[in-house]
């Protein structure tokens, strides 16, 4: 979480300039993963930003730009909570 926040100061961005987050879902190790989503899903709660996943072998020669060019509704995460 410090790193997150150092990285946010640095480009001079706030948590609640955070609209929508792209976290990537694999391939990758379960632990790194898991804890990138939390933080993430953590983040679009407070902010109701929304939450997209993506996986690595979907973007063109690991270009993140081509994010955008992605089926986003597909890969939208609409996480579930229970009371």
């Amino acid at each position: 979480m410090k790193l997150l926040l150092k990285f946010l100061n640095i480009k001079k961005i706030k948590i609640s300039d955070i609209h929508r987050i792209f976290v990537n879902l694999g391939p990758g190790k379960f632990t790194s993963l898991r804890i990138s989503l939390s933080v993430a899903k953590a983040i679009c709660l407070a902010n109701s930003a929304s939450l997209f996943g993506f996986k690595s072998h979907d973007l063109i020669n690991k270009n993140y730009k081509n994010l955008i060019k992605l089926d986003i509704n597909k890969s939208l995460i609409k996480p579930v909570y229970s009371s």
